[in-house]
């Protein structure tokens, strides 16, 4: 730690998220991954988190609440500690809703910019994914947004 972040108090501990942090750590990542976060984004993120069980009873003040705390998250301690983080938060089936919805908000404007796979590839790594079941859920989004 440096003399500024003595000062400015720097946060360098532990990341942990619950299991509604985690999904929308993730989510939240992948819209930002183009470098920009349109209202559009914002809104198919909450439309795909609604669909996800942890969020079923949650009514917006809440997502809303989860969506802010993750992307101060994000901003403050970089994507890369933040994926750590959710990872530890979610079970391996868990995990894989994740990356569903992670790969579908990424293909949901129909273009995947470098940046996009980049952090597509980023989560497969952290979350322990291996190609087969990555492949076979990008096939499905894939599917999915065509219609």
């Amino acid at each position: 730690m440096g003399l500024f972040d003595k000062v400015l108090g720097k946060d360098d501990g532990e990341i942990k998220l619950e299991k509604k942090e985690a999904f929308g750590a993730i989510a939240v990542a992948a819209v930002a991954s183009d470098g920009d976060v349109s209202p559009e984004e914002v809104q198919r993120v909450a439309i795909d988190l609604m669909t996800l069980k942890a969020f079923r009873k949650a009514d917006l003040r809440d997502l809303r609440n989860v969506l802010d705390k993750v992307a101060s998250l994000i901003k403050k301690r970089g994507i890369g500690p933040v994926l750590q983080a959710a990872k530890a938060g979610l079970s391996k089936d868990e995990l894989a809703a994740a990356f569903f919805v992670a790969v579908d908000l990424v293909l949901a404007d129909g273009v995947v910019e470098d940046n996009e796979k980049k952090f597509l590839e980023e989560l497969q790594r952290t979350i322990g994914m291996d190609d087969a079941t990555a492949i076979k859920i990008t096939e499905v989004v894939v599917i999915k947004n065509k219609a």
